[in-house]
């Protein structure tokens, strides 16, 4: 993704440029070969993120399923979400106003929103705090949330206002401020404070092991659909990638993505389809086809339902919006 700078204006307020960016088409979260997000930060010595989701102009709607080695803090500015951590069978209804923290590593994805739902989300690394004297606070404050195996929690405006006004205050500080590094490091430090206190009173139940490792599982079918959904592949063979039996391929996908395995694999392709329809100028029958669609006629069938729109007019529609300004997107 690409480097998204702070917005300077007040997170619940939508600046013109940011309102623009919701013209335009956003693209499903681009994530490398393993579903790792590319988080690049916009000054490498201070490793803080920041992205807006205007869930109207994501493909789908929907924020994909993806990792990143980073904390994720996030909140909605409108509207409505399913967030999902961990797999749909731990979703989370955010409301206006609520926020969300997600651990490192952990799979998450976002969907069903309410028309016109913006999300504000903060991503931060875990070496945030690691040129500290000794990296104590990293070795002390920072590893062992990382190493615990939880997926994240939700935060309410009435349990965890501290939090949320931390995190607006971090999407507030302008990005060419002088002082931007301290305040980055005075919010970030509160707000980490609060979050380890909430750790530290709150039940939050860990994973089981088993579930860890039916997660790494997952992320290696995820890897390999994305790394063959332009080829002939059924279920036997996303199974078989994973050595795991043709029941637990379905039951994970089902627990982890709502849909079986052959329909998130076509979901993926017409999603795929569909961020090539709009970028390049290909022809229809040639992006079915690359898009693991043997038949172009199917591939418009398909399409049609699940976008509401032919091939040909989701690209006119989507294909000559200007993105001149995206940065406060993803």
């Amino acid at each position: 993704m690409p480097a998204e700078p702070a917005p300077s204006h007040p997170p619940h307020v939508l600046s013109l440029a940011a309102k623009d960016a919701t013209n335009t088409l956003n693209k499903a979260v681009p994530v490398n070969d393993d579903y790792l997000e590319d988080i690049r930060y916009n000054d490498a010595s201070i490793p803080i993120h920041f992205c807006m989701d205007y869930f109207d102009t994501l493909i789908g709607h929907e924020i994909n399923i993806h990792w990143h080695t980073d904390f994720e803090f996030a909140f909605m500015l409108k509207g409505a979400c399913d967030y999902h951590l961990h797999g749909t069978s731990n979703t989370i209804r955010l409301q206006q106003g609520d926020g969300i923290f997600v651990n490192s590593k952990m799979l998450h994805s976002a969907d069903h929103p309410t028309p016109g739902a913006v999300m504000s989300c903060l991503t931060v690394s875990p070496l945030f705090f690691s040129g500290q004297p000794a990296g104590t606070i990293y070795l002390d404050q920072v590893l062992p949330v990382s190493s615990k195996p939880f997926a994240g929690l939700r935060l309410t405006t009435e349990r965890d206002a501290a939090m949320l006004r931390e995190i607006r205050a971090l999407t507030a500080v302008g990005q060419h401020d002088p002082m931007r590094a301290l305040d980055y490091m005075t919010h970030m430090a509160t707000l980490w404070k609060e979050l380890l206190r909430t750790l530290s009173t709150r039940d939050i139940p860990e994973a089981p092991s088993v579930e860890q490792r039916r997660e790494q599982r997952m992320r290696v079918m995820l890897v390999f659909i994305q790394q063959h959904y332009g080829e002939l592949i059924d279920l036997n063979d996303i199974a078989a990638s994973a050595s795991v039996s043709r029941t637990e391929c379905y039951r994970l996908f089902k627990t982890h993505t709502g849909s079986s395995p052959v329909d998130y694999l076509l979901s993926y392709r017409l999603s795929q389809a569909a961020a090539k329809l709009v970028s390049d100028d290909d022809s229809i029958a040639h992006v079915a086809r690359i898009c693991g669609f043997a038949n172009a006629s199917y591939f418009g069938k398909r399409f049609r339902e699940h976008f509401a729109l032919s091939p040909g007019i989701y690209r006119k529609q989507y294909g000559d919006r200007d993105s001149s300004d995206s940065s406060a997107v993803r």
